[in-house]
């Protein structure tokens, strides 16, 4: 199922699940009022509140904690009807449950699509952490502690237990054999933090039995399961899109199989996104989702991904990038790149730009400059601590070739160069997006690579930097290593 991730505070929810602990039952909850206000609390530090996931009125999903960690939810025992709870006199319910809330509606009871939704992702659920789907592992936030009334009596949690039927088609894939595009993880459940059982080797072939609902890797949340009831991720496989086994014609199967195969060989050559370290809220991007055919380079001009992601943390103004890529090479995804933010700047266009572009922030100090009382010594923008003068703050020194490249743009003379193992990430990010999202796998042409020209760039479909864009801005700029992201140049002027 769709799930759009929102993210919580740190001191709101707890990051794993303590002494071995893991989901054993489901709990549901009403939200106080509506998701936009739910997902204000949660990300609000010191409310010490949480879920795994609410559900609107029109079905949407939101995510807020990861399954593997644990949300502050169901902490509070007090008279506990459910005798799961009450077998675990002395144990804090939130280390085995997960939490699942209901917006409340203005209208009355849950609305059909709402239910049906919450229906589905309790099936979900129960299937990747193996949890029978029943009263005894589907409770009422109230069946924990009778003070409350939550969810709403209009809730019928028997109705939602027996509409969370499998999916009848999971049970079509028993004995085909799937090949392995690359060494996978054999888990105990559909979960990328489940353990793993066992190791296969590249070009192997399982045959499967089932396949289900699970963490989704790279846009890809379909796991297969052998004759062992062991795991693995479809994503690795020669049949990334378990459903097109059950297509006679694999010539009428959809579309999106061969761009989750390009979703597998990225992830397989070694792209890892983390979705949940620096995750915007909602209310801090746009929720519309435009056609997407332009991706377009930046960097932070800050030392780490974190300081551009604090930057723009609590911003009304709705700046950021989907993607931060580090220093060290790891790739953070903001919000979905599905939809939108400002990132460009530039007036005229009423956001146009930047709704059909994907950003991607690099964390890169950008210019520097020899320091006022050493020349042989390369100074970033802050200024030194106690002055106001810029670039006062040492980066390197002249020595130090790796870390910078020396070439004249746009007024600076000097510039710092990026890590290989960011250059790589970029290169794996780029193949990525552009597989996903259709968008051509090329960069301006050699004469306007480096240039400004708005009435090219308005309509130029690919691979961009903010310089194309922007007259006052110098990224990613020369000192980038181009040729490694193995992308040619568009044809043209």
């Amino acid at each position: 199922m769709d799930k759009q991730w929102i993210g919580c505070a740190p001191g709101n929810f707890r990051v794993g699940r303590p002494a071995g602990f893991k989901p054993e039952i489901i709990v549901l909850h009403t939200t106080d009022s509506t998701l936009a206000n739910a997902a204000m609390c949660y990300n609000k530090p010191g409310t010490l509140q949480s879920v795994h996931y609410a559900i609107g009125n029109n079905g949407e999903i939101h995510q807020y904690v990861q399954e593997a960690d644990t949300a502050f939810h169901a902490g509070l025992v007090v008279n506990p009807a459910a005798e799961f709870i009450k077998q675990r006199p002395n144990t804090n319910p939130n280390f085995f449950s997960i939490g699942v809330a209901l917006e409340v509606s203005v209208l009355g009871p849950p609305t059909a699509t709402q239910l049906a939704a919450c229906s589905k992702l309790i099936r979900e659920i129960a299937d990747r952490w193996r949890i029978s789907v029943d009263a005894d592992h589907v409770l009422s936030h109230s069946a924990i502690r009778a003070s409350v009334n939550c969810p709403a009596a209009n809730v019928d949690i028997a109705q939602l237990i027996a509409t969370a039927v499998p999916d009848p088609a999971t049970n079509l894939v028993a004995g085909k054999p799937i090949g392995l595009l690359s060494k996978v993880n054999l888990r105990s459940s559909a979960s990328v933090s489940a353990p793993v059982l066992r190791v296969l080797d590249a070009g192997s072939k399982v045959e499967v039995v089932s396949f289900t609902a699970g963490d989704v890797v790279s846009g890809n949340g379909y796991w297969y399961q052998d004759k062992d009831n062991c795991f693995f991720w479809a994503g690795a496989t020669d049949r990334p899109n378990p459903r097109i086994l059950l297509t006679p014609n694999e010539d009428e199967a959809s579309t999106d199989t061969m761009l989750l195969i390009d979703q597998a060989a990225a992830t397989a050559a070694g792209l890892q996104i983390n979705r949940s370290r620096f995750r915007l809220p909602a209310g801090q991007f746009f929720p519309e989702r435009p056609k997407k055919d332009l991706i377009v380079l930046h960097f932070t001009a800050g030392s780490s991904a974190k300081s551009a992601f604090d930057t723009w943390i609590g911003d009304a103004q709705h700046i950021a990038a989907a993607y931060l890529v580090d220093v060290d090479g790891t790739v953070y995804e903001v919000f979905d790149p599905t939809q939108w933010a400002y990132h460009l700047g530039v007036k005229g266009f009423n956001g146009r730009l930047d709704q059909r572009s994907i950003a991607i922030e690099i964390a890169n100090v950008g210019p520097l400059r020899p320091a006022p009382d050493n020349p042989e010594v390369l100074n970033w923008w802050p200024p030194r601590r106690g002055q106001t003068q810029l670039f006062g703050t040492q980066y390197c020194d002249k020595t130090q070739t790796d870390k910078y490249r020396q070439t004249s743009y746009r007024g600076e003379q000097y510039f710092a160069t990026f890590p290989a193992q960011q250059v790589g990430a970029i290169r794996l990010l780029l193949n990525d997006l552009c597989g996903r999202f259709s968008i051509p796998k090329t960069l301006p042409p050699k004469a306007k690579q480096f240039e400004r020209d708005l009435d090219f760039f308005q309509s130029y479909s690919g691979i961009a930097s903010h310089v194309n864009f922007r007259s006052d801005k110098w990224d990613i700029g020369p000192a980038f290593d181009w040729a490694a992201l193995a992308i040619a140049n568009a044809h043209g002027a």
